[in-house]
């Protein structure tokens, strides 16, 4: 999301309009504890993301170790 307007290396603040900001609190509407797949499935549904997708973020980027 960022990387669709950040052409240059200029970094002003409408370059990060695409970018949600989150919420890490305890007030938070995704459960921060839970597993790292459980969180992916919340984002997922927060945001709307169908099937394709889905796929096509499990297919192309790599976890975090």
């Amino acid at each position: 999301m960022l990387g669709i307007l950040k052409i240059t290396q200029h970094n002003h603040k409408d370059t990060w309009k695409y970018v949600p900001l989150q919420d890490f609190t305890p007030n938070s509407d995704i459960d921060w504890t839970k597993s790292i797949p459980e969180i992916d499935r919340q984002l997922y549904a927060k945001y709307g993301l169908d099937e394709t997708e889905i796929e096509i973020i499990e297919s192309h980027v790599k976890e975090m170790e």
